[in-house]
């Protein structure tokens, strides 16, 4: 039966008649997908997934390589198609169909939405860490030769859930049912790895593990290279600090700067420093800022740690703030302004992961499928970081706005993609307005003709 295509017939202009159809076969409205594929040439990173996942099929009727399909899942998700369900109105789109190796038109489309379903359910526990352990890998092969120091920013995030997922569990602070993932992210912005934890955890559930094996491998590689890690007061647990303080006991380098829950014994300590910026306030400067530092050893510390103290007085009163860290040789008021303070970008990045490529969608009932889902996730954002700092060094101000801003701006443009029996032309709008920056990003991803 032939399928009947709607019609519109549309009277706002004052001298012809406006009608629209929707039947323009050889056309998408995705081609920015071509520069998401072209950054995936560039990093490999999904072939190296895909290798972890084996295949029980059988090989004589597989249509559709795991390859093929992570790499499917992970270009939908960057452009914005992040449900499963998108599959089915997506097979045919000949852009997306040159971006994943097939035929521009013709012969058997894309996998369904059952077939991607049932692929995410088809990884196991084991190839999962297999993924984690590519991505942290891969993040840490990349990195210069000339890096001298390595900035890792760790947080959590909430993940509300909506069902039976398993390990979805009630927190009390976010005050609903969720996944409370945990996330590090370099200084840059690259989202270095990844975990799905169970909703009860606490924040720093897993920290010290990853954050040593990540250690481990940059020092294998840049054995004088300094690491900073930083977070904020729920990630100052004394097995954490303790853990650091070996690490660089034995490799040399290893400094951290994290937040510090506020308590008695540090109001106390900040007291002076406190009643000097309320005397401040009151003879009329609005708004006043103290720093300090001293040595503080909470009872289940083995010895005293380098403290600073924020003291800040407002229109909205007394505001008093600690961090604590290894780095003794700075002023209070440049590491909490720029040593910990910067830490706050790494919100905006994880907002990035979270709002624009929808990391909180994990739908599925087993735990280990949606840590996958979340894995594609995080390979999504490494491309899109690719091509926003692709378009950075360029030059481009396209290097500095949000993911779904890039999407919108670069990203969705109308594509006519027509093929022949030796190439596949895709021809983007003559009035398309970033041309020539989808030009200079594409040439600077596709690697030179040897």
């Amino acid at each position: 039966m032939t399928e009947c295509k709607p019609r519109l017939e549309l009277g706002f202009h004052p001298q012809k008649s406006v009608e629209v159809t929707f039947d323009a076969p050889e056309t998408s409205s995705d081609g920015g997908v071509l520069l998401l594929r072209a950054a995936e040439q560039r990093l490999g990173l999904v072939a190296r997934m895909a290798a972890c996942v084996p295949d029980a099929r059988d090989p004589s009727k597989v249509e559709h390589r795991r390859g093929e399909q992570m790499l499917r899942r992970v270009l939908q998700i960057a452009m914005g198609y992040e449900d499963c369900n998108d599959a089915d109105t997506l097979r045919d789109d000949p852009a997306f169909r040159t971006a994943c190796d097939r035929a521009a038109h013709g012969g058997r489309g894309l996998s369904s939405q059952p077939t991607l379903s049932r692929f995410e359910n088809a990884v196991s526990g084991r190839s999962v860490r297999r993924m984690v352990e590519v991505l942290e890998r891969d993040w840490v092969e990349r990195l210069p030769a000339d890096t001298e120091t390595v900035i890792l920013d760790i947080d959590s995030t909430d993940d509300e859930t909506h069902g039976a997922q398993q390990l979805t569990f009630f927190h009390g602070f976010y005050d609903q049912y969720m996944y409370h993932p945990l996330l590090v992210l370099d200084g840059e912005g690259q989202l270095v790895t990844v975990l799905l934890r169970p909703g009860n955890a606490h924040a720093a559930r897993s920290a010290r593990g990853t954050l040593t094996r990540l250690i481990r491998r940059i020092k294998q590689r840049f054995a004088s290279c300094q690491v900073v890690v930083r977070g904020d007061s729920g990630f100052c647990m004394p097995r954490l600090l303790e853990a650091l303080e070996q690490l660089d006991r034995e490799l040399g380098g290893i400094d951290y700067v994290l937040g510090i829950a506020k308590n008695p014994a540090l109001l106390a300590l900040a007291e002076p420093a406190m009643a000097q910026a309320q005397e401040l306030h009151e003879r009329g400067v609005a708004h006043v800022r103290h720093f300090a530092a001293t040595p503080y050893a909470a009872k289940t510390w083995p010895h005293p740690r380098h403290v600073v103290i924020k003291a800040e007085h407002g229109e909205r009163g007394p505001n008093p703030r600690f961090v604590v860290t290894t780095l003794t040789d700075i002023d209070p008021r440049t590491l909490y302004d720029v040593g910990y303070c910067a830490r706050g970008q790494c919100e905006n990045y994880i907002k990035d992961f979270k709002n624009a490529l929808k990391a909180d969608r994990l739908s599925c009932c087993r735990y280990v499928a949606n840590f996958f889902r979340l894995l594609l996730h995080a390979v999504a954002y490494r491309l899109m970081y690719e091509v926003r700092r692709t378009a950075r060094e360029l030059g481009s101000p396209l290097g500095q706005v949000q993911m779904d801003t890039l999407r919108l701006r670069l990203l969705k443009v109308a594509a006519h993609v027509t093929q022949s029996v030796r190439r596949i032309v895709v021809r983007l709008p003559q009035a398309f307005p970033l041309a020539d920056s989808f030009a200079a990003v594409a040439r600077a991803l596709i690697p030179a003709p040897a």
